[in-house]
Parts: structure tokens; C-alpha cells; sequence
């Protein structure tokens, strides 16, 4: 017996002109040639995990806490302010069994609203390749972070649970279409897409939502559901001549929108500032403890993976803003921030150069290489961002600084900002001197240290940044047997999604499969998850204020 492999190039879309190879295994066995198999997807890929029994029993599960923290850590009146359901019945199947059409619209028909059904009938008939719903549910469940249990009372702690996720844009997937030629092509459809990706947030039952690659075409339709379901949001896109962008969703009959900044990193036509990433920062408050605080923010930073020393500075320039939103009052220890959460896709794996200045809080990049390591060949300067921006090397805005310290000043912001048409437009096309005794010398890329009173200062170009806030993650990106954690897929299974916190203490997270399940796993996206990254999830305890009314 011989076997052999042949590859036949297909066009799948005359239209779009995509081509797919298919894979195509022949046996020859006493004289006879008879194929085996033929695909899109190589035979080692069918292989794995292929042999896990399919049925067609419906299973019901919850998912706004998992079953330990429902039953040993929160007492009925939190559940009634969190406002937990139950989640919606799920099939474990294998599509490509028809017998199981009927169960899953039935399933879906009685739990979910008319605008997230799935089209049951032709996903039916779609090869997972070895990926079922109950697989993916084994790999990503909610674990608690603590090993102890942590007593949650309803009176003083609020229970926030936040999801970030970035959804992959439809016009980004089309445009680099190369990326996706072994995937099943069918799972790569927009409607099949947005339906898996909607389920899997619903399910979550999060207070706030975070995604990221949100194609503003797209937008109505997708927030159909989460309109109905009492989620308010904010939009921001990309800047320029861009399709896709940020949107954040949160229950507004939990929290209230105090204040809020749509953040832009094209600053400057200069390389360091002259991508279309954006941010967004967003401060509420509790509704039913108005005196109660948190600062939320996404973004998404510039995905050039060469170019660490472009995130850096998009950091900069974030948290600049997050400082400015979440500052709450000096004290003779310093300044104090109200409690932090920042999450999205940072496009950079753990423990390099940005993910270091933001968990340590500083980071020397001068005389380093754009990638942030040591390097022989094009080393940083002093000088990071122009310091016409005001913004100083503690990631905060000169103006605002030396007014909440002198008790007088401008307050100004000298960030550009392309909005138009709302309160929150304040376009700035020009760069004025940061101050009307002009402090700042706006024009130079030296080293300036000034001062704002006695024992304090603000400097620029030192050739390291640092930032006032004490961030962790959620995800420590290593198991407990040494194993990496994975959110995505870039020639390798890497880490580049996270949820940063600080003064709010986290329960539980949505856990993350290693490097080494990833690789079991077919290709994503496909007809269970829904986009090429995979969702995070994380639920703290917020800490509520005495009321002073």
C-alpha cells in the first residue's frame, strides 16, 4: 500500500479571485487508486482531535460565575445586582452530522432573540475538523484566580465583569485574505462570524465589553442584541481612511458615564506618531453609589511587530489620558488615582519591552533598537515623543499637571483630536506653547527638566518613561507546568490581548489554553470561534465608597 499526496489549486470565488489549495491524499493498494481524503485543511490537521464522540445531547451550563463562586462566594443579593442568567442551552456536535439540525434551532429558538440565530442548516453541513462547542467550552471555562474563597457582601462591593475582544474586521480579513487560505472558507463569512462572536459575549453576562476591530459598517447590526439587552456604548474608529475601530458597550442601568476620551496616537508626521491606532478611556460611576469610581480603557495598538518603539509611544500617549481621568486627589504620598482597568490588543507578547513599562512602571529605551532590545542599528535617542505634545516623561500632560499643582493655569491639552460635531470635538490643529510663559521649549529634542513648585518637576526627553499607576495582569501567561498561554495566531500561537488592573481585586478569569492545546486545535476563525483572536475575560470586586449625601 502507497500512499501519496497531491495538491490541487482550486478557485473557490471567481468574483474575488481567491485560490485554495486542496490537499489530496491517494491510496494505492493492489493496483487500485482510491482517495482518501481531500480538502483545504491538511490530513494532520483532520487527524486531531478527531476522534472525540460526537452526541446530540442538549447541555444547559452557566457563565456569569462559575459554579464555585456562585455557590460558596456570592450570597442572593449580589446575584440580583449582578443580574446573572443562565446560559443559554448548548449542543455538543459536530456539524457534520445533520441529525443534530433540529436540536441546535431548537436550542437556539427558545434562548436567543431573532437577530443572533445561527443559519442551523448550512452550518450543518460544515466539517469542524475536529472542533466541537463542548471542546472549546472544556478549554475555556471561569477559574477562579484566588485559592482561597473571598467573601463578597452586596452592601460594599460592587462585582464588575469586563471582556475584551478583538473580533477580527471583516474589510482586514478580505484585504489580507493570504492569511486565512487554509481555513474553511465558508466559516470565514461575515454573518456566520458575527453570529459565534455575539454568542460567546452574551454568554459571558460581562458588565462592560470591550472590542477591538469593530468595522464601523458592521456596527448597527452587531449591537442589535446588546442594545436590547441594556447596553449603551461608545465608538471610536481608527483615524484617517480607516474601516474599523474601538466600541465599548456597558450596562447603563449599572454604571454612569461620568467622562470620557477617544484617544488618537496620529499626532505628528513623524514615524513614531503617524498611525491611525486609537484608545479609548472612559470613567463611571456606580449608579446605586454615585460616590464610587472606575476608569476603563481599550485600545489597539499598532501591530507592525518590528516597531515596539511605536507601541511605546502609543503608551505614552494613553496614558497620559488614563492619568488625566483617573486622577482623584493629591495627598502628602502623591497623587491617588481612582482604580483602573485597561484591556485590549496591545499587539506585543509578555514580558518585552512595553509589557514592561506597563507592569513595572518605567522602562529605558535610549540607546535601544525600535524593537526595544539592545541593538547595534538604528538606537532611540533621548527623545520619544515631540515634546510639543506636553506630555511629560511621567505619562502626564504638562498643563494639566502644573494646574492641579499651582491651583491656576490653562489646563490645556495639547493632544489633536479629529472628532467634530459634540462637546467632545476640542480639535486642535495647531500646537500652541504649552503655557503662557512658555515653559516648555516645544521645538527641542534635548533633555529639560522644569519646575512646577517646590520638589516638583516635570521632565522631558530623559530617555526613559515611567507612569504612576501599579498595573498586573489578569493572566500571569504561564501555567503552573510552564506552559505559555495563547490569544492569537502570527506564523506561531503568541499572547497578545490582556486585561491590566490596579485597586480592584480580581475573582475569577476566562482561562486561556496553552500553546501546546492551541496547537490541537483547528484553524481560527471557524464555526465555533468566530474570529482569529480569542476573547479574555476577567470579573473584579469594587470596592464601594460610604456615601457623603
Amino acid at each position: 500500500m502507497i500512499i501519496r499526496k497531491l495538491i490541487l489549486l482550486t478557485t473557490i470565488n471567481p468574483t474575488r479571485a481567491v485560490i485554495f489549495r486542496r490537499h489530496v491524499h491517494v491510496i494505492t493498494f493492489q493496483q487500485q487508486l482510491r482517495i482518501f481524503h481531500m480538502s483545504e485543511i491538511p490530513v494532520k490537521h483532520l487527524l486531531l482531535g478527531n476522534f472525540r464522540r460526537c452526541t446530540t445531547v442538549a447541555l444547559a451550563s452557566y457563565s456569569t460565575f462559575n459554579k464555585n463562586l456562585l455557590e460558596n462566594k456570592i450570597n442572593s443579593g449580589v446575584k440580583k445586582n449582578f443580574n446573572y442568567t443562565t446560559m443559554d442551552p448548548f449542543l455538543e456536535m459536530c456539524l457534520a452530522q445533520p441529525d443534530t439540525t433540529d436540536n441546535l434551532n431548537d436550542a437556539i429558538g427558545e434562548n436567543y432573540t431573532d437577530d443572533i440565530k445561527l443559519n442551523v442548516n448550512s452550518l450543518a453541513q460544515k466539517h469542524h475538523y475536529g472542533m466541537t462547542r463542548r471542546r472549546y467550552k472544556d478549554i475555556r471555562q471561569w477559574k477562579s484566580i484566588e485559592q482561597e474563597s473571598t467573601t463578597i457582601n452586596v452592601d460594599t462591593d460592587f462585582i464588575l465583569r469586563i471582556l475584551s475582544y478583538n473580533i477580527l474586521a471583516q474589510n482586514l480579513l478580505e484585504t489580507h485574505s493570504y492569511i486565512y487560505k487554509h481555513h474553511n472558507f465558508d466559516a470565514l463569512d461575515w454573518n456566520i462570524r458575527k453570529v459565534l462572536v455575539q454568542q460567546e459575549i452574551i454568554e459571558a453576562g460581562a458588565n462592560v465589553i470591550c472590542i477591538q476591530e469593530m468595522q464601523k459598517a458592521h456596527l448597527h447590526e452587531f449591537l442589535v442584541p446588546f442594545l436590547k439587552d441594556g447596553y449603551d456604548y461608545l465608538y471610536k474608529k481608527r483615524t484617517n481612511d480607516t474601516e474599523d475601530g474601538l466600541l465599548l458597550l456597558y450596562r447603563n442601568n449599572q454604571l454612569k458615564l461620568e467622562d470620557y476620551e477617544f484617544v488618537e496616537y496620529h499626532q505628528t508626521s513623524s514615524d513614531i506618531l503617524n498611525r491611525d491606532n486609537v484608545g479609548i478611556v472612559v470613567k463611571f460611576s456606580l449608579k446605586d453609589n454615585p460616590n464610587t469610581y472606575v476608569v476603563i480603557s481599550t485600545t489597539h495598538l499598532l501591530y507592525n511587530p518590528k516597531r515596539n518603539d511605536v507601541r511605546l509611544a502609543q503608551t505614552q500617549i494613553l496614558f497620559s489620558e488614563l492619568e488625566r481621568i483617573a486622577f482623584n486627589k493629591n495627598t502628602k504620598n502623591g497623587p491617588k488615582y481612582h482604580p483602573i482597568i485597561l484591556c485590549g490588543d496591545f499587539n506585543l507578547q509578555p514580558f518585552t519591552g512595553v509589557y514592561k513599562f506597563i507592569t513595572e512602571g518605567s522602562f529605558e529605551y535610549s540607546g535601544k533598537g525600535r524593537s526595544l532590545e539592545a541593538s547595534g542599528f538604528r538606537r532611540l535617542s533621548n527623545s520619544l515623543i515631540p515634546s510639543s505634545l506636553c506630555i511629560t516623561d511621567n505619562c502626564q500632560h504638562f498643563n494639566v499637571l502644573a494646574k492641579r499643582l499651582r491651583g491656576f493655569g490653562t489646563n490645556k491639552v495639547m493632544l489633536k483630536r479629529s472628532e467634530s460635531g459634540s462637546d467632545k470635538s476640542k480639535k486642535k490643529n495647531d500646537l500652541d506653547s504649552c503655557s503662557a510663559n512658555e515653559e516648555v521649549d516645544i521645538n527641542s529634542t534635548q533633555y529639560q527638566k522644569i519646575k512646577i513648585i517646590d520638589g516638583q518637576y516635570a521632565a522631558f526627553a530623559s530617555g526613559a518613561i515611567t507612569h504612576p499607576f501599579k498595573l498586573n495582569s489578569v493572566y500571569k501567561h504561564v501555567n503552573h507546568k510552564g506552559e505559555m498561554e495563547a490569544t492569537t495566531h502570527q506564523d506561531e500561537w503568541i499572547t497578545v490581548d490582556y486585561i491590566f488592573f490596579t485597586d480592584v481585586e480580581p475573582l475569577n478569569h476566562y482561562a486561556l489554553p496553552t500553546v501546546s492545546e492551541c496547537q490541537t486545535l483547528p484553524l481560527i476563525p471557524n464555526f465555533v470561534v468566530g474570529s482569529d483572536h480569542l476573547c479574555l475575560g476577567a470579573t473584579f470586586k469594587l470596592k464601594k465608597k460610604n456615601s457623603t449625601r
